[in-house]
């Protein structure tokens, strides 16, 4: 996965996808948009099948010091962030802790460094043991670093490495990920999530090769922001922008998207100007971090058609015009050598989970009966006189 914010949960459930195959979480920053269904991820995992730890890669602390005395450098970075987010969740682990959450055997720190090619001996934060379904490991990568590598599986051949973007604050990264195609070769995908347009991303978009001969990449995932004017207007719930001098709150509400922009984000017409800068071009490049609606898309695509004129927005892949897309929810990439096929998934509204893949024994949990953390003698028993003990 790669970050996980509000609502990814309850998506993935709904289209099957259980926390066994979250047990990687690859973050780009720590902003609560970024990582806040952690929670549910990291808290419901043991409860079904991912029986293993949970694996939180992202960026180093950013080295920014406070402008106030005492002028602290914080402790800003992923595994300050795991620590820390281990015992906020203290209350709910232990109250899980009648249900089985590990299995019996699990390779040791230094076989997951050597299967994955990890940067250095993984190690849970405190205090759970390793190879437990609540045990968080943090790997925590140097975001100064271009192309470093964060994951290279050695059995399946998918490889991660990673590049720094600026957002906001210094240690945003981006990642780029390969894979084998059936029969030989490699595809590749970049995210590189929020960012101002910058220079990295665009030589990790070329991608070259060994001997320094650009590449290219199959899929860019990349962020485009509305211009201030038309953020304001939405958040305002206007039909059109207002000219300036005519209201304050719109003009205040330009200013604070402005601010925000200049801080943090890639502006439409910047989106077109990085994609003419990359050669050979994406076959498809994906805009996210975008309020996607006809008349913001519409105004989006003139502007990068401004830069790019042989751009292509259709669901259907040409593989001679430059392929983009806008991002939304449920929406499914099919990556193949000689064709993306974008997808919406179909799913039920009601859909519950996942369905859980236990794949070997189980550890015995680390309180005995599901009644060892309770004080029972307010609760009203089953009986003949109370309600069935088959909950019916």
């Amino acid at each position: 996965m790669f970050d996980c914010g509000s609502g990814v949960a309850a998506n993935y459930g709904a289209m099957e996808v259980g926390y066994a195959r979250m047990d990687k979480v690859f973050l780009t920053h720590l902003h609560g948009d970024h990582m806040s269904d952690l929670t549910h991820i990291y808290c419901f995992g043991p409860s079904a099948d991912r029986l293993t730890p949970l694996y939180v890669f992202g960026p180093g602390p950013s080295g920014v010091k406070s402008p106030r005395p005492p002028h602290r450098l914080y402790d800003d970075g992923t595994r300050g962030y795991c620590r820390n987010f281990r015992r906020a969740m203290r209350w709910h682990t232990e109250s899980f802790g009648f249900q089985n959450t590990a299995y019996t055997e699990y390779p040791s720190p230094a076989e997951i460094q050597y299967d994955w090619r990890l940067p250095y001996l993984p190690r849970q934060v405190p205090d759970d043991p390793w190879g437990d379904g609540f045990s968080i490991v943090p790997v925590e990568l140097d975001w100064r670093t271009e192309g470093g590598v964060a994951y290279w599986n050695r059995h399946t051949g998918v490889k991660i490495t990673h590049f720094p973007v600026i957002h906001c604050r210094q240690g945003s990264i981006g990642y780029k990920l390969e894979w084998r195609k059936p029969g030989g070769g490699v595809l590749t995908m970049i995210f590189t999530s929020d960012t101002r347009p910058e220079t990295v991303s665009i030589e990790q978009a070329r991608n070259r090769d060994h001997r320094g001969v650009p590449r290219g990449v199959d899929v860019l995932i990349h962020e485009m922001i509305v211009p201030p004017e038309i953020w304001a207007m939405k958040v305002l719930g206007l039909p059109e922008p207002l000219e300036p001098g005519k209201s304050e709150e719109f003009d205040n509400a330009v200013a604070t998207a402005s601010r925000v922009e200049n801080s943090s984000h890639t502006p439409q017409g910047a989106f077109g100007y990085l994609l003419s800068q990359i050669d050979p071009r994406p076959r498809l490049t994906m805009a996210t971090h975008f309020p996607v609606a006809d008349d913001t898309v519409d105004c989006a695509l003139k502007s990068v058609r401004a830069h790019v004129p042989d751009v292509a927005w259709d669901k259907k892949y040409d593989p001679v015009h430059h392929n983009i897309a806008w991002a939304r929810d449920l929406m499914v990439l099919r990556v193949f050598e000689h064709d993306i096929l974008q997808r919406q998934a179909r799913v039920s509204d009601f859909e519950y989970s996942a369905l859980p893949e236990a794949t070997g024994p189980t550890a015995d949990p680390k309180y005995a009966t599901e009644t060892d953390q309770i004080d029972t003698r307010n609760v009203i028993p089953a009986g003949p006189g109370t309600y069935c003990d088959t909950g019916y």
